[in-house]
């Protein structure tokens, strides 16, 4: 349900009058239980509708996007952290998420193994729902993002933020480097909803007190991921079967291949910190729709710079610069009318961003966000706006 703008501000004056607590879920030191969460308030505004139905030229998956400009809440969250012993933890975490698409979900739940192996040496495995360890921004859930506003990249690449149950195999090593290997059920884009550990994802990390660098590799299978065609009128819930030909999906059986590299920079002792990010995505394989079946090879290669400034005690001020390309080539019968079909047609264009966000946080757990956002498509411009309030509690059980 939308709440008015007046009845938004009472609400961040009623949040402020709250007890502070801190931002993170971490379990305090000495308590075997913690219970955290919080919620968010926002008001999104832009001069069209936001998110666009389809990222122009990007061949994407399942119904066209619903508009979220609108005032009122935008999600609640409340999590679980039991430390059992010194060795195994577990977590669970379960949110309302606000807006036209409003849902309760089931973010995380897993359960946390480590063992030290010496010389400075852990390796860990976490079986469960997560975040997938690629790059640096989707291991952080999207609520604790800096943004509100995803890198166009990511929308591209993994449909903003990218979890499946399953396996991740970390390795702590010496001297700040690090090593990590997945096998994951995965139900969603860029694969599709297929039973099995279909997914297998691989990363490397080094970093120390300034630096830090990240790879991340996954390979994906995608037979029967669904696109609704971008010819049908508004949004809808509903995903079209692969299992027969219908006149309002086209469906891409194959596999994607994602390389992402990172790197964040924050030098000891100064207000300016520096982050980039890149993503690339290759999908081979086959468009399957009621005009034709032509063999399909599409790439997109992205990314964004930020720098950001801490310019007094809880402010910080972050610019961000975007900037991702989408290539397709189609070869079979009516290659050009499956194109059209899927909207990727016209995809000779880049897609730009530039972005800018001022947070304040004023006392442990409130944070304020005010974000400016100009993306550009050709000769289409679209300038989004959008006022976040945050509150997160942790607070230790026994």
């Amino acid at each position: 349900m939308q709440i008015r703008s007046n009845k938004l501000a009472g609400l961040l004056l009623l949040s402020f009058a709250g007890s502070a607590a801190a931002h993170d879920s971490v379990t305090p030191a000495g308590d075997r239980l913690a219970v955290s969460g919080g919620f968010g308030l926002m008001s999104l505004h832009a001069d069209d509708r936001y998110p666009a139905a389809r990222l122009p030229g990007v061949l994407e998956a399942g119904s066209p996007r619903a508009d979220e400009r609108r005032d009122g809440l935008d999600y609640a969250e409340i999590a679980l952290r039991a430390r059992f012993t010194e060795q195994l933890r577990g977590f669970l975490k379960v949110a309302h998420h606000g807006g036209r698409d409003a849902r309760n979900e089931t973010e995380e739940a897993w359960l946390d193994g480590r063992t030290e192996m010496g010389h400075d040496q852990q390796l860990a495995l976490r079986a469960g729902r997560q975040l997938l360890p690629l790059g640096l921004l989707n291991p952080i859930h999207m609520h604790a993002w800096d943004f509100g506003i995803a890198p166009l990249a990511l929308r591209g690449a993994i449909n903003e933020s990218w979890r499946a149950d399953g396996f991740n195999l970390n390795w702590q090593l010496p001297a700040g480097w690090s090593a990590g290997a997945g096998a994951w059920r995965n139900q969603g884009f860029p694969g599709a909803d297929a039973g099995g550990l279909k997914l297998l994802t691989a990363r490397a990390g080094w970093k120390n007190e300034a630096l830090q660098l990240e790879a991340g590799y996954a390979n994906v299978n995608a037979d029967g991921r669904a696109l609704v065609t971008t010819g049908n009128a508004g949004h809808t819930h509903s995903v079209p079967s692969c299992t027969r030909i219908t006149t309002d999906r086209v469906c891409f059986f194959g596999t994607a291949q994602l390389l992402s590299l990172a790197a964040r920079w924050t030098p000891v002792g100064s207000p300016l910190w520096l982050g980039a990010e890149w993503w690339f995505k290759r999908e081979d394989g086959r468009l399957d729709s009621i005009n034709g079946a032509p063999d399909y090879t599409g790439k997109l290669n992205g990314g964004w710079l930020d720098l950001g400034w801490r310019f007094a005690p809880g402010w910080e001020a972050i610019g961000r610069a975007e900037r991702t390309l989408a290539r397709h080539d189609l070869a079979g019968t009516n290659a050009g009318l499956v194109a059209t079909q899927s909207g990727i047609a016209d995809s000779d264009r880049a897609l730009r961003s530039i972005g800018a966000v001022v947070q304040w946080r004023p006392a442990g757990g409130h944070r304020l966000a005010a974000e400016w956002h100009q993306e550009r498509s050709g000769d289409a411009t679209n300038s989004i706006y959008l006022l976040r309030y945050q509150y997160a509690f942790v607070k230790g059980l026994f």
